[in-house]
């Protein structure tokens, strides 16, 4: 698996917990936000104001699948095969996702993913 800098720390870290925090960036960062690299982030924040129902959760998890499937996002080492919306307040949606690791095989769980999608 991947390692990188631990965004709180400055420290080393890898495996799951690097995962989660690339995953996290690409959610919370807008697509099309960044000067350099416009493909990178995903369209979630779109789903700001759309009421919580069957509905918001089958276009959560599109654009989920599209930001992790999306090679400019760098999550090339994980396959999402399930997401489940847990919660949605104040502009924040929490996710449980799951899926393969690609480098391994290994069936994995990352769960209470709390991304701000909020407008500030």
């Amino acid at each position: 698996m991947k390692q990188g800098t631990d965004r709180q720390t400055g420290k080393v870290i890898g495996g799951l917990d690097y995962l989660r925090q690339r995953i996290t960036d690409a959610l919370e960062t807008e697509q099309g936000s960044l000067v350099v690299e416009r493909q990178y982030g995903s369209r979630l924040h779109e789903l700001v104001d759309m009421n919580i129902d069957l509905n918001f959760e089958m276009e959560c998890y599109v654009r989920v699948a599209e930001c992790i499937a999306n090679p400019k996002n760098g999550l090339d080492d994980l396959r999402l095969t399930d997401m489940k919306v847990v919660s949605s307040l104040d502009g924040q949606v929490t996710l449980d996702l799951y899926g393969v690791l690609l480098d391994n095989g290994e069936p994995i769980v990352l769960e209470g993913i709390i991304i701000d999608v909020s407008r500030d």
